[in-house]
């Protein structure tokens, strides 16, 4: 098959084969080669009643039955600096009290031709009070240690309250068995468990039979056949074969099988230990067609999250711009050279023709052939949507004999000039990919990656990468057009709001508004000058909530009932203007909620009356002609949108040259910082300006302004009205 459809009900089917669990504790990274020492306890007696020659060795004077602590005696068990173990302490007397050891770190003595030094072990007991054919027993094994630093890490787990959680683990992650050695076919009596966990079988479902049922088609005849023989001949054995749990999946399970005898010397029982090493095997690329199998899972795993990799990377790199042809960009240096020669990325309007392409090659120097290449089939493409002339209704395709006789005909119906067609034989197309870039609600970009005679043919997955970074490209794309869109959107916006300052007689007036760094380059602060009749000046500065389009929006509504209540509410007071745009708020039912200042200036005898009233808005500041800085402090009163109710006026004389300063909180307000410190900076600031508006509002952005809000600042000057 040369073409491979994949359209939108398509999808990867995942292996059904159950992960193994995994594995707690790799037993020969505990114990190397040693075997374990394991005895049988009478709770009730407290004694020792059966052991394994591993724990002979270590008391070879005991004589079976021997009493607990006798033992612990002879074997000489100590902590593991050598130290004597408290009865309250020490992991034999805790479980005669039947109290489970989850691991314990001891030292035992060893003589040899050296001398007498000390074993260290890992002690783990558990009662067996419910084994059937072993009731008020209970197991305990003495695991050597191999390292130091597994002596270390066992002191530090039996010390550090923190790490009781590894030392749980340590032992449960063993799975411990008692079989019968008396009976035909071993059967267990007892299982821990671990064992459950690890194998999926319950206690009642295994016990009576041989451990055998975990043996299955991958077992290795020649592992059990030496298992066998040593269990036969009664002797320990350790081995790992392939397992499979209940529900069929397969494990590397290593086995160390002990004999245990009684006191006349009668092999009674067979403890197993087992631990789930299959990490450990898979790590060994010398195994037969089993672990080959596994193996291969795994190398497809390590695949699949390279691929997990290399999109996270591209997501990342995608979205790290709002700009379309910047993402078209980045999306050609995420898939060359890996999935192409070459690569063209087009992006179709409503009407589904071809608005934009970008093209590159992975030799930048033939990068301006395919881009004339591109221009020419552009320029001869067949009327109609292109993009389902491509797919034929799918997501993708893989043409691997793209330019193959049979393909002329498909590819001629694409351009109203075959001859195009032939234009791109040098730039190498054997093999090709068509990727739509979908995104919310349509496909408007499509991408061909291409591939020369010289590169090997594109494969399913590499149709299937190309798919999953399509889909994410397309989302970043269309989050682009949305973005760019809501741009224009409040670059128009903006401009129809904040239209330039009228030419009033009397004032010299300047006024600035920045945006924020949020990106919709608008928001809700405004302000306002208004030439009102009887040669009053109306100044106002507000901050609708929010930091978008609708807060703008919001905004210019604002904006339109306060001048609309600033020219119909007669006489001077303020405060009516403001009750007037609160009650016109709420009563429309308009959704805003809102800060606002508003001044009205009067020309009197030598100089100008201020009426002001703020809705929770910071306080107008007022720069004398000697230079000193006052704040309007007065009349102040709840937002706008919250409660509507009375307000107040406040009245002060100016004098000609002074400079009224209205602005939002953008230009004082810091995170983790006072408002008051603000207004102070603005107060210094203010003061050491320039006289000149214009000038002012440059220098109180540039010592003031960090661009983490909107800001709106107006400034007025007051001429003699006397001159006017």
């Amino acid at each position: 098959m040369t073409e491979q459809l994949v359209g939108p009900d398509a999808s990867a089917v995942p292996d059904g084969t159950a992960a193994a669990v995994p594995a707690s504790l790799d037993l020969a990274l505990v114990t190397g080669s040693a075997p374990a020492a394991v005895l049988l306890v009478d709770l009730e007696r407290r004694t020792v009643v059966y052991t394994n020659p591993v724990a002979e060795q270590l008391a070879p004077a005991a004589r079976l039955p021997v009493g607990l602590d006798a033992w612990s005696d002879l074997a000489d068990l100590r902590d593991v600096e050598g130290a004597e173990l408290s009865d309250t302490a020490h992991p034999l007397s805790r479980i005669a009290r039947s109290e489970p050891v989850t691991g314990e770190a001891v030292s035992a003595a060893r003589t040899s031709e050296l001398g007498v030094e000390r074993a260290p072990l890992w002690v783990v007991a558990l009662p067996m009070l419910d084994a059937p054919m072993l009731p008020g027993h209970a197991l305990v094994v003495l695991l050597p240690l191999a390292r130091r630093g597994e002596v270390q890490a066992a002191i530090d787990a039996a010390q550090t309250q923190a790490e009781l959680r590894d030392r749980a683990v340590l032992a449960t992650g063993l799975s411990f068995t008692v079989a019968d050695a008396r009976a035909d076919d071993l059967p267990l009596v007892w299982v821990n468990p671990a064992f459950t966990a690890t194998t999926g079988y319950a206690p009642e479902e295994v016990l009576g039979k041989n451990c055998r049922f975990l043996q299955g088609p991958g077992t290795d005849d020649a592992t059990r056949q030496r298992m066998r023989t040593a269990l036969d001949a009664g002797q320990d054995v350790t081995v790992t074969l392939l397992n499979y749990r209940k529900d069929g999946t397969a494990f590397w399970n290593q086995v160390a099988m002990s004999p245990i005898h009684g006191p006349d010397g009668e092999l009674t029982h067979f403890v197993g230990i087992q631990a789930d090493v299959t990490a450990r095997v898979l790590a060994d690329e010398e195994r037969d067609a089993a672990l080959d199998a596994e193996r291969r899972a795994r190398s497809l795993a390590e695949r699949a999250q390279q691929r997990l990799d290399l999109l996270a990377r591209a997501t990342t790199r995608l979205a790290g711009s709002l700009e379309v042809a910047e993402v078209r960009e980045r999306l050609a240096d995420l898939v060359l050279p890996r999935l192409g020669d070459w690569v063209m990325i087009a992006s179709t309007d409503e009407r589904g023709r071809v608005q934009e392409v970008s093209a590159r090659h992975r030799d930048a120097a033939r990068t301006p052939q395919l881009e004339a290449y591109v221009d020419r089939v552009r320029s001869a493409l067949a009327p109609g949507p292109v993009i389902p002339a491509l797919l034929q209704g799918r997501l993708a395709r893989r043409i691997a004999d793209y330019d193959a006789p049979s393909r002329r005909e498909e590819r001629e119906e694409w351009v109203t000039d075959p001859s195009v067609l032939d234009e791109g034989d040098g730039l190498g197309r054997s093999s090709v990919l068509i990727v739509a870039l979908p995104g919310r609600q349509r496909v408007a970009d499509v991408m061909v990656l291409a591939r020369g005679p010289a590169s090997p043919p594109h494969t399913d997955d590499d149709l299937d990468l190309a798919l999953e970074l399509g889909r994410r490209a397309g989302i970043i794309l269309d989050n682009a057009r949305l973005y760019q869109a809501q741009h224009r959107i409040a670059e128009t916006l903006q401009r129809s709001l904040l239209l330039d300052l009228p030419a009033v007689p009397g004032v010299t007036a300047a006024a600035r508004y920045r945006a924020s760094e949020s990106g919709a380059q608008v928001g809700g602060d405004f302000y306002e000058l208004v030439d009102l009749p009887g040669g009053a000046v109306g100044v106002a500065v507000g901050d609708v909530v929010g930091h978008d389009v609708l807060a703008a929006a919001r905004m210019g509504h604002l904006r339109g009932l306060l001048r609309a209540a600033a020219w119909g509410t007669p006489g001077r007071s303020t405060a009516a203007v403001v009750e007037r745009v609160d009650e016109l708020v709420v009563g429309l039912g308009i959704a805003t909620i809102a800060t606002l200042a508003y001044a009205r200036l009067d020309r009197e005898d030598g100089g100008w009356l201020l009426t002001s009233t703020s809705a929770g808005h910071p306080p107008l500041l007022l720069r004398h002609p000697d230079g000193q800085v006052a704040s309007v402090d007065e009349a102040r009163h709840l937002l706008l949108g919250v409660d509507p109710g009375p307000r107040t006026s406040a009245e002060r004389h100016l004098p000609p040259g002074t400079t009224l300063l209205a602005y939002t909180d953008g230009l004082v307000e810091r995170r983790g910082e006072h408002l008051q410190v603000g207004l102070d900076r603005l107060r210094a600031a203010v003061a050491a300006g320039p006289a000149d508006p214009d000038a002012l509002c440059d220098h109180l952005l540039a010592a003031m302004g960090d661009e983490g809000d909107d800001i709106a600042l107006l400034a007025v000057r007051l001429e003699d009205p006397g001159t006017v």
